[in-house]
């Protein structure tokens, strides 16, 4: 039965995140009547054509030209769309052109675009954190805040290792990998303080 006036004590502020992965976008039934409800869809855009950028410097306009810009130009079948600010930031971000036009048509305003790239979870410390997909690696320096961000192609534990050491060199600092423990444990071969969330 539908509520007609006054709160409802059961309804809650609901989100539900999907995750979109390179080759477009697949979901569950069941997340997709789940997501029905929700108050906001987030979409998790998993790819290496991202970037961040400063919220005041980027439109909807510009998100193409600066992907192409930076040398990670969309694909013929793919769009650039912009995350939600997160702070005074932006993810500028590639996604399969069927897929937008899914996402939007399905769910409309209550559509939120984000990337792992903005996760900003060790922020306040100095450290360095990989996010590892598929075949896409996160990675963003932090130094009391954030100092580099960067999303690479990466399919093997040799590929992360290599931006890593790009990145940091032979430093002493902690290095967060969340989502693969084997790659967690093969860094901790040349790093000492690698810990796997």
């Amino acid at each position: 039965m539908r509520q007609e006036t006054g709160s409802n004590p059961h309804s809650t502020n609901q989100k539900v995140s999907i995750q979109v992965k390179l080759g477009g976008l697949s979901f569950s039934a069941d997340k997709s009547s789940i997501a029905q409800d929700a108050d906001a869809v987030e979409f998790i855009i998993d790819t290496p054509r991202v970037t961040l950028a400063p919220r005041e410097e980027v439109s909807l306009d510009s998100a193409e030209t600066l992907l192409r810009l930076i040398g990670k130009p969309c694909r013929a079948n793919e769009c650039a769309i912009c995350s939600e600010p997160q702070s005074d930031i932006v993810a500028v971000m590639a996604i399969d052109s069927t897929a937008y036009a899914t996402i939007t048509e399905q769910w409309g305003s209550r559509t939120l675009f984000t990337s792992p790239l903005l996760d900003m979870r060790h922020s306040e410390e100095h450290c360095l954190t990989v996010d590892i997909s598929d075949k896409v690696c996160y990675i963003r320096l932090f130094d009391n805040g954030l100092q580099r961000a960067e999303a690479y192609d990466a399919s093997t534990n040799e590929d992360v290792l290599y931006y890593v050491s790009e990145w940091i060199g032979n430093s002493n600092i902690p290095i967060y990998i969340k989502s693969k423990a084997e790659s967690a444990k093969f860094l901790s071969q040349y790093y000492k303080q690698v810990v796997c969330e």
